[in-house]
């Protein structure tokens, strides 16, 4: 009985290892089976195996033409997603006349290495020989479904696909040729001319590096990224500036201020997702934070470029106030000091009472009296804005004061001495006190920003040496715009 007890415990393990392997056959991926069936499936170079497939005949004859055959000389490894015949005759007689465009069209069908069939859902995004960059997701390319793959030669790989890939204009070659719009030729300017002193070194390899829009808000060119990009008609965009004007007013300049209000306008109208029009969502986040609400019965044409949508709009769907948007300062990240305090300055992380961290900035036991720390700002609206600080006060046993001083970005010289550089006061609140285990805002008032600029906030201690009182703490700033009413 025990002989029989030791041969079943022996089989057991066996039949189970058996049952394992029979199971993971089965549950294999077909689409694993299929790449494997093809692997290595003949010696024969790439363009021999082209040759041989009847559903390539068309595109080799497009292929040979151009003289792109050439580059698949064996020395590298490609591959080449091949049009079926009929998508081949439905665009062949387009391409008979234009030699750039022809070899362009074929480049844009072959990419470098070996790169089978993707059946997942993740995008591999893969860049052709005519510098486009397709996605390829979920058994297609760029849209193009395979009616055949894998197809294995020794220098690279081949699938037929349904759809020809006729290369797309990228946003920014879209934008240059449609530059007799207001909008694009005002982006287009910006080739030539910058809104603010913030030119880099020009570089001749590349005649747009001072273009503050590709600069800052998104490189157009870029194949490798993905744009939804708006378009107002003249009227609108016109009338979208002159709206805005009010909050852009730069030093009473009345060309450097609508300039500026272009700008405003349109660095809201790029988003650096490809959204077709179906889907969209029902709210979009610009590049500056701004909530772009769309509305899908304003969009009245939609064109798919190489790397992302334009939808142009037959009216304007951006509120002024959306474009108002808080700014913050925070406290942990000053400018400068009006003394050196480096072994007093703490920067902390604390939590809130609904458990959420923070950093903030205390300086304490420093000794100098109406101790300044100064922040900086980006560009403001000319407007009038709410402020709002939080200063946490939770290691001390006495209330201590603080104060807020609002001060022009530019300097001018004093009046006293020509070789002294000043910051003129915008705005100066009174000092508040900062109580003790208050994680609340505090509201400090209002201050009217009359050019569109840059401001210094200046955060003061109070003017006394005595430890203590003198201390100075922040979270942050917040600067609320305010709707204008006239």
């Amino acid at each position: 009985m025990m002989k029989i007890m030791k041969k079943h415990h022996i089989l057991t393990p066996l039949i189970g290892l058996i049952y394992i392997l029979l199971l993971q056959v089965g549950c294999s991926d077909p689409w694993d089976e299929h790449a494997r069936d093809n692997e290595g499936l003949t010696n024969e170079p790439l363009l021999e195996r082209l040759d041989e497939e009847s559903e390539a005949s068309e595109f080799m004859k497009l292929l040979r033409t151009s003289g792109v055959d050439k580059v698949l000389d064996g020395n590298n490894a490609y591959t080449v997603f091949v049009p079926d015949n009929n998508s081949v005759q439905t665009v062949a007689s387009s391409l008979q006349n234009d030699a750039e465009a022809l070899e362009r069209f074929v480049k844009n069908h072959i990419a470098v290495s070996t790169h089978r069939l993707n059946a997942s859902a993740d995008t591999v995004r893969l860049t052709m020989l005519s510098g486009k960059t397709l996605d390829f997701v979920n058994s297609e390319i760029d849209g193009a479904a395979f009616s055949k793959s894998n197809q294995a030669g020794v220098d690279g790989m081949y699938h037929v696909i349904t759809d020809a890939l006729i290369p797309r204009q990228s946003l920014w070659e879209y934008m240059s040729d449609h530059g007799d719009e207001l909008q694009n030729a005002f982006i287009l300017g910006l080739n030539e001319y910058n809104l603010y002193d913030t030119a880099v070194v020009e570089d001749p390899a590349d005649y747009y590096l001072n273009n503050e829009f590709l600069r800052n808000v998104g490189d157009m060119r870029d194949e490798n990224q993905r744009f939804t990009y708006f378009v107002l008609k003249d009227a609108d965009f016109t009338a979208e500036v002159a709206q805005f004007l009010p909050y852009v007013n730069y030093r009473n300049h009345a060309d450097s201020s609508y300039a500026i209000g272009q700008y405003e306008i349109v660095k809201d109208m790029l988003f650096k997702q490809a959204y077709s029009k179906d889907n969209l969502p029902a709210m979009l986040l610009s590049a500056s934070n701004v909530p772009f609400p769309v509305d899908k019965s304003a969009i009245s044409q939609s064109v798919r470029l190489s790397n992302g949508w334009v939808h142009m709009l037959d009216r304007a769907t951006l509120p002024v106030v959306n474009k108002l948007i808080d700014t913050y300062v925070q406290g942990e990240e000053p400018w400068r000091f009006s003394a050196s305090v480096t072994a007093s300055t703490f920067h902390r992380i604390r939590k809130d009472p609904y458990g959420e961290f923070f950093k903030d900035i205390m300086i304490q036991n420093h000794g100098v009296s109406s101790l300044q720390v100064a922040y900086q700002t980006a560009r403001m609206y000319s407007t009038t804005y709410d402020v709002y600080w939080r200063a946490l006060n939770d290691v001390q046993a006495n209330v201590f004061q603080q104060q807020l001083g609002i001060f022009e970005f530019d300097t001018r010289p004093s009046e006293d001495d020509p070789d002294i550089e000043v910051r003129e006061s915008i705005y100066v609140f009174p000092y508040t006190n900062v109580e003790q285990n208050d994680y609340n805002e505090v509201y400090l008032g209002e201050f009217n920003l009359a050019d569109y600029n840059r401001i210094v906030p200046v955060l003061q201690g109070a003017a006394t040496t005595t430890n203590g009182d003198n201390t100075l703490v922040l979270d942050y700033l917040r600067f609320v715009p305010k709707l204008k009413t006239n």
